[in-house]
């Protein structure tokens, strides 16, 4: 178990110039990591944030944490009242404490090559990558620098993996897309798919998500996208930078997303549709036409959603 002293997770606030206020709780206290506010015991550190400012109160009196952070609002509202815990005043208190947790407790992954692992002598590996057990990686793989491959992964033939890329185990990458051309007979004869899957950097993919190679293009998914656990990506799609692809999604072949957009849980987007740049796609829509730049949209059929 990683110990680390109050006094330094002070010491690592106040090197970033955020505002700390000391309770009397000894500063020599052992920190062993974090918990949500209402779970938080007397060793592990917390936040709350604006969408508890109405409950702060409550929810700050019986708090055990032995620090708390909290943005300016909540503390000035709070600002003759006593703790017990420090508090520390962020702009961002949830973004604080990932990084405070990251710094101290969150350990650097060794890179190494397990031994199970099925590299092709014809896939290229950057440096200082973590390739888990059981991984397979085929023919004409690249893969840049620093990425974490969890085990159990299987990256085929020509995909391209840019840096500080995480993929966790059981996701599929580079896969025929589900392509068919009927025929005369009615039967139905497999469209070959001659694309990739390009991953670029800064990108996490979760387990158990599949990312089908393009036909006759190539499948993007673009710098600082992050998709979840169970995720079907089509042939051909597009996905823009900072982009979030939540669990259960269903994204269609074809589809172009743009930047900064958010598709929730269990949503469904038809082939060969756009999604607008800062867009949100809610919780199980089916989204069966296009969608316009800075728009929610929500429900089945998804329409955009308007405030009442």
């Amino acid at each position: 178990m990683i110990m680390i002293q109050l006094k330094d997770i002070i010491d690592f606030f106040n090197q970033k110039n955020i505002p700390v206020r000391e309770g009397s709780s000894a500063i020599t206290t052992i920190v062993t990591g974090g918990r949500n506010i209402k779970e938080a015991a007397s060793s592990e550190i917390t936040f709350l944030s604006q969408k508890y400012a109405g409950t702060a109160k409550k929810l700050l009196k019986e708090c055990r944490a032995c620090l708390v952070i909290v943005d300016e609002e909540i503390f000035n509202s709070l600002a003759e009242t006593k703790f017990d815990f420090t508090l520390a005043i962020a702009r961002d208190p949830k973004n604080e404490m990932a990084e405070c947790l990251s710094h101290f407790f969150i350990s650097e992954i060794i890179p190494t090559v397990h031994s199970t692992a099925l590299i092709h002598a014809t896939a290229k590996l950057g440096a200082d990558n973590f390739i888990g057990a059981y991984t397979i990686i085929d023919e004409n793989v690249c893969i840049g620098n620093k990425c974490v491959i969890e085990p159990h992964v299987h990256i085929k033939k020509g995909t391209v993996i840019g840096n500080h890329v995480v993929i966790k185990s059981g996701a599929v990458l580079g896969g025929d897309g589900f392509g068919y051309a009927k025929q005369e007979n009615g039967t139905w004869k497999k469209f070959p798919h001659f694309g990739n899957v390009i991953i670029e950097d800064d990108v996490s993919i979760g387990s158990n998500t599949c990312i089908d190679r393009g036909a006759l293009g190539d499948t993007i998914i673009k710098r600082g996208v992050k998709i979840d656990n169970l995720v079907h990506i089509a042939h051909n799609v597009v996905i823009g930078e900072n982009s979030l692809i939540i669990a259960d999604a269903m994204i269609g072949g074809s589809v172009a997303i743009g930047d900064n957009t958010w598709i929730a849980p269990s949503a469904s987007i038809k082939n060969n549709l756009t999604i607008g740049e800062n867009c949100t796609v809610g919780l199980g829509a089916v989204v069966i036409k296009n969608v316009p730049d800075n728009t929610p949209v929500v429900g089945n059929p998804a329409k955009p959603f308007e405030k009442k």
